[in-house]
């Protein structure tokens, strides 16, 4: 199996080949995929503030004559910096083209990439199995170039909805639905526990929820805490909302699961309509439903606690607003700060012509604190709004995202986001942070939780319009910063990375505890400054400054810092040459 896989001293450094690639102007976002066919993207932020991209992406095998679907990995650090000169490709065996719903990215607390993919290599045709990888930051594939294939042999039919958690041993969870063997009409949860060193924890006939007259779909797993999870999943015809409890060996913790809503969702898929938020060893989610059969939808949010009981007052969810409108896409959040859930999401007319944005701030007990109306973010006017989502800011704000449509039709498609006072409800602020003079159709927002306080990153895709096709179909990204600043801030001071032909600088180890050490080859003597920075480019040291003899010369750098990943800077009369180094 061939892999896009960088194997020089650049990858293993990583961050070295690009200059900062984050951009102030609006009008020039960071191109992270050209305009070539994908199908779905995600994000994820590490905990040093990197972010990792997955693109699921269709390939063709000359060779072998297939098709399938694969999916493509790029690092980019908090300077916008390209970590690999091409993405990694993570397998390329036969599979439909087409995805599925459910997360197939997730990133743990050493900031590894955890990937699944599922395809045909069982050798069943049209059989599908997942397969698991974890990538390291530096692009090492930590459980083999070939992964770990979740299920065996024990494959048939449908896979979808992967879900995946890491619990605080360092082993990871992972829960999905397949087609029953026995039963293509029903749907069984399967899962899979797996150590950090990729050993198989479960007996999957242990574990799995399964009954030959009764479907189970779309698990979400959140960390339980206590080394356990709590899966939330829809059970029966009816899709009824429950959480069960699971303990480190895949029993229930339990003693019955808890029945979140009493289902009853009309013909749009749930997957499509639930979110999902960890709190405090429980969860919130948040959805729409119809349950009155009144063609209006109303916003809901339900809240379980560690121990498995609801947290609100009402059973089958707390409503979040009396307006009358439809309530579409809502979103939830829990902020820390103020010991409060939100949720936003849209209204609209009966023929969704008219749009607003709105959103609710909920107590642990399901007070609404914004009034029963909720609060309003944007009036009702004749536009689309959509693709929203909510994150924490400073100083008391909520950030809330989402998409306008201007006009109505294919062409004229903005992005913004708008801070909130949570205490006295005043908007704060808003940006239109896509805004530029081309005018095109953009969709699939997709925006990460405020990273190191002080930025987010945003992701979404730009369709071009009717008269560009060579600009159509591409993935862009921004970082917009907590002051409403777009790209680096201060980008006088901003580190830039530049290769040299012939490198003058190495660091002799890139994983370092308590000191690192650096070498020089210069062909003469030469004026040098050592300097290093934080991920988010702020100066933490200046280890040398003065004359480098020529010659191999060596400087040490006592790293007494933080835990975490620093760019390493040499700028003499030769150039600008940078290095990462990762403090433990």
């Amino acid at each position: 199996m061939k892999k896009t896989l960088l194997l020089v001293v650049a990858a293993v450094l990583s961050c070295i080949s690009a200059m900062a690639q984050w951009n102030s102007n609006n009008a020039e976002n960071l191109l992270v995929w050209p305009n070539s066919s994908y199908y779905t993207s995600d994000m994820k932020t590490t905990p040093d503030g990197h972010v990792w991209l997955a693109v699921h992406h269709p390939f063709r095998n000359v060779e072998k004559d297939y098709s399938g679907v694969t999916v493509a990995l790029q690092l980019i650090d908090s300077l916008g910096n390209f970590c690999f000169e091409e993405p990694i490709e993570i397998s390329d065996y036969q599979s439909r083209s087409w995805t599925s719903c459910g997360e197939f990215l997730y990133v743990d607390r050493e900031g590894n990439a955890i990937v699944a993919v599922y395809d045909w290599r069982q050798g069943v045709e049209y059989y599908e199995g997942y397969t698991v990888y974890k990538i390291s930051p530096k692009g090492e594939f930590l459980w083999g170039e070939e992964g770990i294939t979740l299920e065996g042999e024990n494959v048939y039919d449908l896979v979808a909805s992967m879900t995946i958690c890491q619990i605080a041993d360092g082993s990871y969870v992972f829960a999905w639905q397949r087609n029953q063997r026995d039963n293509s009409q029903h749907m069984s949860i399967e899962l899979q526990r797996i150590s950090a060193e990729g050993e198989m924890l479960w007996n999957a006939e242990d574990v799995r929820l399964y009954d030959e007259k009764i479907t189970y779909q779309y698990p979400y797993l959140v960390d339980g805490g206590n080394n356990q999870v709590i899966m939330l999943y829809a059970k029966g015809s009816a899709q009824d909302l429950m959480a069960r409890k699971l303990d480190f060996d895949g029993s229930s913790v339990w003693s019955e699961d808890t029945r979140v809503y009493n289902g009853g969702w009309g013909s749009i898929p749930i997957w499509t309509l639930i979110d999902v938020t960890p709190v405090d060893g429980g969860f919130i989610v948040s959805w729409n439903d119809d349950r009155y059969f009144t063609q209006i939808e109303s916003a809901y949010m339900a809240y379980v606690k560690s121990n498995g009981e609801i947290g609100f007052t009402v059973d089958n969810g707390q409503i979040l607003g009396l307006s009358g409108w439809r309530a579409l896409s809502v979103k939830c959040n829990y902020d820390k700060a103020s010991d409060s859930f939100y949720a936003m999401w849209n209204e609209c007319s009966s023929s969704q012509a008219w749009y607003r944005v709105v959103a609710q701030r909920i107590s642990r007990d399901g007070e609404l604190l914004w009034g029963e109306n909720a609060l309003e973010l944007k009036p009702m006017e004749q536009t689309a709004y959509g693709y929203g989502s909510l994150h924490s800011g400073i100083n008391g704000e909520m950030a809330f995202f989402y998409m306008r449509n201007y006009s109505g039709t294919f062409g004229n498609v903005e992005a913004f986001v708008t801070t909130v006072n949570v205490n006295d409800t005043t908007i704060r602020r808003e940006s239109e942070f896509t805004k530029g003079e081309r005018v095109s159709e953009k969709a699939s927002l997709q925006t990460t939780p405020m990273i190191n306080n002080s930025y987010w990153v945003a992701k979404w895709t730009d369709n071009g319009s009717h008269d560009d096709e060579e600009l159509s179909d591409r993935l862009l990204m921004q970082r917009i910063n907590n002051d409403f600043t777009l790209g680096n801030p201060n980008d006088d001071g901003a580190v830039e990375s530049v290769r040299a032909e012939e490198s003058n600088f190495v660091a002799l180890a890139t994983l370092v505890e308590g000191e690192a050490m650096f070498a020089t080859n210069f062909a003469t003597a030469t004026q040098a400054t050592l300097a290093i920075y934080d991920i988010n480019g702020a100066l933490v040291a200046t280890p040398f400054e003065g004359v480098l003899a020529a010659g191999k010369q060596y400087i040490e750098w006592n790293a007494n810092v933080p835990a975490g990943i620093y760019l390493a800077t040499l700028t003499s009369a030769q150039g600008v040459e940078t290095v990462k180094v990762l403090v433990k």
